[in-house]
């Protein structure tokens, strides 16, 4: 008998921060390791629904992501003698082919240079007296926001469903933004642009901007966003960046 070969789509609705009911916890307490079930507990302690980042908090956040990571990586079961393909579609992303699905099992992507640029990034950013908040926020919320009166980093808790790189990439791009501000003169000072290069023609970026979080920009915000989306991937670029603009002084 031919097999029949079809892609799953699915999206976790795990929350990372509100557990509703012991019915949950139980359920949660069930498929992780002791530790794992330590690290849950503290990040949900209390129903909290904003997380004030510090030091003790980077290796759990870490964690978090990693699992995430487990969870959205592609899969291969075989039921009923059916081949069934499940992973996690990320917005705006485009359908995977089984073919692009069967490199991935087999060769997932690497994620320690991503760990190691966020655990060094959110230690400067904290050294520094950047205030970092991961807040329960509606789904139609920016995913990370730099507030530069306050000196504080607001991260929607949305964006640790999507794992390690996509982390990595919100908090490359809102370091941009810091280091735009120092370019201003100080940390709470508005942002500047920094001059960096842009791969691709402004154009190609302003599908970033598609969203209704952007409709009511000023043209001078607009060119600030183009330049964080444009080299929020080079994460080596934003901790020179970041520490040639905000530290060189210090």
């Amino acid at each position: 008998m031919k097999k029949n070969i079809y892609i799953l789509l699915f999206a976790f609705l795990l929350d990372i921060f509100l557990i509703k009911g012991s019915e949950s916890i139980t359920k949660r307490i069930n498929k992780n390791s002791f530790q794992d079930v330590k690290d849950v507990k503290y990040l949900l302690s209390k129903n909290i629904s904003e997380l004030k980042v510090n030091n003790k908090d980077i290796e759990k956040i870490i964690d978090s992501l990693k699992r995430f990571d487990k969870k959205n990586s592609p899969k291969k079961t075989i039921v009923n003698g059916k081949i069934k393909y499940t992973y996690r579609k990320l917005p705006n992303e485009p359908q995977k082919t089984i073919e692009e699905i069967e490199r991935l099992i087999k060769n997932p992507k690497k994620t320690k240079k991503y760990e190691v640029f966020i655990k060094k990034g959110l230690l400067t950013l904290l050294s520094n007296e950047i205030k970092i908040l991961i807040k329960d926020l509606p789904e139609t919320s920016p995913s990370g926001q730099w507030i530069h009166k306050d000196k504080t980093l607001i991260i929607n808790k949305k964006i640790l469903k999507e794992g390690t790189i996509k982390f990595a990439y919100l908090l490359s791009h809102e370091m941009i933004h810091i280091a735009q501000s120092c370019k201003g003169g100080t940390f709470d000072s508005y942002p500047n642009l920094l001059g960096l290069e842009l791969k691709k023609p402004k154009s190609y970026y302003y599908k970033y901007l598609d969203n209704d979080i952007y409709k009511d920009l000023k043209k001078e915000n607009i060119v600030l966003e183009i330049e964080a989306y444009a080299n929020q991937a080079n994460i080596a670029q934003t901790l020179n960046a970041f520490e040639y603009f905000c530290l060189k002084y210090n």
